[in-house]
């Protein structure tokens, strides 16, 4: 492990300066580390390498010919490096007292976190469209685009109650109270506006379970629909994390761009509720339109992307499932990973 915690330099700008600054330019390479310094001596350390990392990445993008820069670049990459170090040894010390040493970790979930930590790389895949998961990669998941559904009993149960889920959609449509951007800004970390959808009401979201707890207040104007799910799907939990259970927006002309999601241990799964013609969902290389009340399910970790392209409004359920081929004993590892993770500060 690193010996000694990095040093912000003397005469640096302070959080609110560095705030200031980013507010002018995001890709102010200075306010960057300063920001992510005055984080990590505030003691939030996942915030501070998010701040590091992304002035690493500005800079890369963005070379400056300043020494000054170059020099805090450097610092920079001490810093992660510190921060990674440190990150390591609380979750083996974490997953320790949760009961997985080692040596108990399934194999799959020990690779796993050996990729987390750099010891060896992820496998190759040789193919256009590869599991590419921002959050933790799994080993020995087959490639999936849509999976197979018919062999949950599950589905056929949540499809039979589709009218009177149906039902309360077009109320909510009528209104559409409550649906929030699903892009929101979040000042505690970097944060990049992805083709125009931050804060664009275009693609917006209603919750019914999020952060690990109940959303009242909205399950209230769609019981059918939260009672649906909570009765029937065997829904992926993850602390904090998941399941997401929200119905999506997408309203007419609308686009979500390409990209890939956390994980690939789970599949997300959608119920159409209300899709006009010209609506559209790509997962790799697989292309579908949605067809009301029936679910289908993808590994959100392979690039995809959706279009609504009537002059209607397009309103999906969607909600997370563990991966069917993973043991219980896997699951509770991933779990108790994301306990420590979700905790690290």
């Amino acid at each position: 492990m690193s010996s000694a915690e990095p040093k912000t330099p003397a005469g640096f700008p302070s959080e609110a300066e560095a705030d200031a600054r980013l507010t002018a330019d995001r890709f102010d390479i200075i306010a960057l580390i300063a920001k992510a310094d005055r984080r990590r001596e505030a003691g939030d350390r996942r915030a501070a390498n998010a701040y590091y990392s992304a002035a690493i990445r500005t800079a890369a993008a963005r070379p400056s010919s300043d020494p000054a820069v170059a020099t805090e670049i450097a610092r920079a990459h001490v810093a992660v490096t510190w921060l990674a170090d440190l990150f390591r040894q609380t979750l083996i010390d974490g997953m320790r007292a949760a009961g997985f040493t080692r040596e108990q970790q399934h194999p799959r979930f020990r690779q796993s976190l050996d990729m987390m930590f750099g010891d060896v790389p992820r496998p190759a895949e040789y193919r256009q469209f590869p599991q590419k998961p921002m959050a933790h990669y799994y080993p020995d998941m087959a490639h999936v685009e849509f999976a197979y559904t018919k062999a949950w009993d599950w589905v056929a149960k949540l499809e039979a109650v589709f009218p009177d889920m149906q039902r309360e959609a077009l109320s909510l449509l009528a209104q559409h109270d409550g649906f929030q951007p699903y892009m929101k800004m979040a000042n505690a970390r970097p944060q990049q506006d992805h083709h125009g959808l931050l804060e664009n009401a275009d693609w917006s979201t209603l919750h019914l379970w999020q952060n690990g707890a109940a959303v009242d207040e909205h399950i209230a104007r769609c019981p059918n629909i939260y009672r649906a799910v909570m009765d029937h799907v065997p829904l992926c939990h993850i602390g904090p994390r998941a399941p997401s259970v929200m119905l999506s927006l997408l309203r007419p002309g609308a686009k979500i761009p390409p990209h890939s999601g956390m994980l690939n241990s789970r599949f997300i799964c959608h119920l159409p509720l209300v899709v006009p013609p010209d609506c559209g969902f790509r997962v790799g290389g697989s292309t579908i339109e949605w067809q009301e009340g029936k679910v289908i399910a993808f590994d959100d970790s392979v690039e995809h992307e959706a279009w609504n392209n009537s002059a209607y409004d397009r309103l999906v359920l969607i909600f997370d499932i563990w991966r069917p081929e993973l043991s219980q004993s896997e699951r509770d590892q991933i779990t108790a990973m994301f306990d420590i993770v979700d905790n690290y500060r």
